[in-house]
């Protein structure tokens, strides 16, 4: 063995290993930063790399077999010994292992002082493949002269926005936590710490008539480093090709092993009828605002839309999802107008839009909402999982799907989901809100031991991101009502009163049940004789009270109306209700059981018997 060593090292062959090993990782270096410049496809640089590591026993045989003689080379088998000048070769070998070593090392020190463009797409490389890369579409400026193209502005960032989040691999931050930043000029490391991403994209986009100017920027957030830039001129009519050309050029400067093709079409759902998509834009962001108006506005320019282009299927399924929001939107309870309509109609569009495109998720999810409404229970929920398989990252679709969820008894799969939608977008306040509730009614679970404290964290976060949004105030109250902080509660509801959201004169009847309350034992006579007298207050009086059959009084009523919005039957207190026979059977009535025993049941729930379960809430 000692011989065959020696002989590695009389022939060089250790030598011309370390020779190779320095130029191979030298090359593959030079190819890492070049290669994307060039939008090479990521098997090119695959295959590169294949072809320097083949390479590597065939120049140790190469250098086993045959030697570098005077007259060039020859089988080493055929050099006589005194004819050999191995011990020169192997000097000039040093001292190309040295140089090679010194500009590794000079590399090395200069990747990390001063970081060159293709070094940065080496390291963005290197992270998205081992922890996934990650980016957040900043609203690009409307710069045009007239500065009334924002929803143009928003629209072009948005689908910037829906191309990247087809990428494998690549995490993209919400559109609405993302969008939150409009307008700001927060820093980009604080944004990039909110939104959990390490690379932010903004822009702008001028329009003049037909003219079209977009300018984009990749920027990594950790540390403002301009990463990539681009300016697009182009004719409006190129606006898609614009959207694809940035979503490649950021992808490959995000991650090399992403296995995008050269020239790939990352849009699939789009329309070739510029004012189509221009009146599809607009009524999205009338949609985004809510509104009895502005739902209003937004359905009479969907309808254009699906005129001018009946195959356009994002214009469908948003019409599906306004007719989602549409009831809770609408004066009184049940809403004036025809309700049952507005839903056939919100059906009948997320269909369409599914014909049109199986692939897409907020059409599933509408169409899952709209049939659970309508007590459509079992294929609702087939609908709704579907939903969640085709948009896994998807916030909007995480919530509804969490929302729905939750009102169908599974509460543990609901706080998973809601979760990932806080996540994905984390400056939602609805999306904070849902995560509340299924945390307020959740129960324990070992990584949230107090769910009461998770719940009102989420819920002050809902008052800190939409201070106007009546949930954040009513859930933390009757969440501190449950808990027993009557003066807690007391102040939180002064609060929704001060800020217009509860009718004033209503808090001197919270004041009245909250001083019996305090009384123990002796105010409950006092409560349960205003319960049915102040319908204002049966809410508070039955977390108050802990009585679950004025629990069943109060949602008897609304368990028989004609009108539904899916089951009411799991947000009750107090828990023991859960074990009312009441509620037992209501559960049966409205479809419930049947869909456990179809998808299973609740991990709070089991079966007894052929017909009958038993549900422990766990709080």
């Amino acid at each position: 063995m000692n011989q065959f060593f020696r002989e590695l090292r009389r022939r060089n062959v250790l030598r011309v290993a370390g020779v190779y090993a320095v130029v191979g990782w030298l090359l593959i270096q030079i190819g890492v930063a070049i290669l994307p410049t060039f939008e090479a496809p990521a098997w090119v640089l695959k295959v590169f790399i294949a072809l320097i590591l083949t390479g590597l026993p065939i120049a140790i045989i190469f250098a086993w077999a045959f030697e570098m003689t005077p007259e060039g080379i020859k089988p080493t088998m055929a050099v006589a010994d005194g004819e050999s000048i191995t011990q020169r070769t192997g000097r000039r070998l040093d001292y190309v292992i040295i140089a090679g070593l010194a500009l590794v090392a000079v590399m090395i020190i200069g990747d990390r002082l001063v970081p060159q463009a293709g070094q940065a797409a080496s390291a963005v490389a290197a992270r998205a493949v081992g922890t996934g890369a990650s980016v957040a579409v900043l609203p690009f400026i409307d710069l045009s002269p007239d500065g009334d193209q924002e929803y143009f502005s928003d629209g072009i960032s948005e689908e910037i926005l829906n191309v990247l989040v087809r990428i494998p691999k690549l995490k993209v931050a919400g559109r609405t936590s993302s969008f939150s930043f409009k307008g700001k000029n927060d820093d980009l490391r604080e944004i990039g710490g909110q939104l959990g991403v390490d690379h932010v994209l903004e822009g702008s986009v001028r329009k003049s008539g037909s003219k079209l100017r977009i300018t984009a920027q990749l920027i990594r957030s950790d540390d403002g480093f301009h990463m990539w830039s681009q300016t697009y001129d182009r004719e409006l009519t190129d606006v898609f090709d614009i959207q694809d050309d940035i979503a490649k050029s950021v992808a490959n400067e995000l991650a090399l092993s992403l296995g995008l093709k050269s020239g790939e079409s990352l849009i699939v759902d789009r329309t070739n009828d510029i004012e189509a998509y221009e009146k599809y834009l607009k009524a999205r962001q009338l949609y985004i605002a809510r509104g009895q108006d502005n739902l209003d506005a937004a359905l009479l320019l969907l309808h254009e839309v699906t005129a001018r282009d009946p195959g356009f299927a994002p214009a469908w399924a948003l019409i599906g999802n306004t007719y989602v929001v549409y009831e809770a939107y609408q004066p009184g309870y049940p809403p004036d107008g025809d309700w049952q309509q507005w839903r056939a109609i919100g059906l009948a569009a997320s269909e369409r839009a599914i014909a049109l495109d199986p692939g897409n998720a907020e059409a599933h999810i509408s169409r899952a909402s709209l049939m659970l409404y309508s007590g459509d229970l079992i294929p609702g929920a087939a609908e709704l999982d579907k939903a969640v398989d085709l948009a896994p990252d998807n916030a909007a679709v995480l919530d509804l799907a969490a929302q729905v969820l939750l009102a169908l008894g599974y509460r543990q799969e609901a706080r998973s989901l809601a979760h990932r939608a806080v996540g994905s977008d984390p400056l939602v306040s609805i999306y904070r809100n849902t995560l509340g509730n299924t945390m307020a009614f959740g129960g324990a679970s070992p990584d949230v031991p107090d769910p009461s404290a998770e719940a009102l964290r989420q819920y002050a976060k809902v008052r800190e991101i939409g201070p106007d949004m009546i949930y954040g105030y009513m859930n933390a109250y009757r969440t501190l009502l449950k808990d027993g902080r009557f003066d807690e509660a007391e102040a939180m509801f002064q609060m929704a009163v001060d800020r217009g959201l509860v009718p004033s004169d209503a808090m001197a009847d919270v004041k009245s049940a909250l001083s019996a309350a305090r009384q123990d034992e002796a105010g409950a006579p006092a409560l349960r004789a205003t319960f049915a007298s102040n319908p204002n207050t049966q809410g508070t009086i039955t977390i108050l009270l802990k009585d679950p059959d004025l629990t069943i009084a109060l949602m008897q009523p609304v368990w028989d109306e004609a009108y539904q919005s899916g089951p009411v039957l799991f947000l009750l207190r107090p828990a023991s209700v859960y074990q009312h026979p009441a509620w037992k059977a209501e559960v049966r009535k409205q479809g419930v059981l049947a869909l456990w025993k179809s998808r299973g049941f609740p991990d709070w729930c089991k079966p007894v018997g052929a017909d009958d379960f038993v549900c422990n809430s766990g709080e």
